[in-house]
């Protein structure tokens, strides 16, 4: 394995890494996202039961508000992470553009070896040519 593909494996890694960061964060915006359904099912569920009884509706107003303060709470949750998960995305970018430049630049050292090579071959290839037509030449 060539220091090239070393390379390339690492950045993978890294990208990886970086991606495994963004998706925890997304499944925390998810669960928050839940979180703040749930609050609006129990809400409704509530206005469903004061609406049919006047004991309840007393009580209704301390629970909305109540209900009303978590859904800020989980709203300014979101937020926050929401701002992290658009920074995860930028740093998986910028991860994902330094795998395509190692694997560029791998594929460049391919490239040139390769032509070495064949250079290589063709200066032998070359010498044996040269050697026959001197050898036909002296006898």
């Amino acid at each position: 394995m060539s220091q090239y593909d070393k390379l390339v494996r690492l950045k993978e890694f890294e990208l990886d890494e970086k991606r495994r960061d963004a998706g925890s964060i997304l499944s925390e915006i998810n669960r928050l996202t839940e979180k703040k359904q749930s609050l609006d099912v129990s809400l409704k569920q509530e206005q469903d039961i004061s609406s049919s009884s006047i004991e309840a509706l007393g009580q209704y107003s301390n629970f909305a508000s109540r209900v009303k303060k978590e859904r800020e709470i989980v709203d300014g949750a979101i937020a926050e992470v929401e701002k992290a998960y658009v920074e995860a995305s930028r740093l998986v970018n910028a991860a994902y553009q330094e795998v395509r430049k190692a694997e560029i630049i791998r594929d460049e050292a391919v490239k040139k070896e390769a032509e070495k090579r064949r250079r290589e071959q063709q200066m032998e290839m070359d010498e044996i040519a040269q050697n026959i037509h001197r050898r036909k030449n002296t006898n």
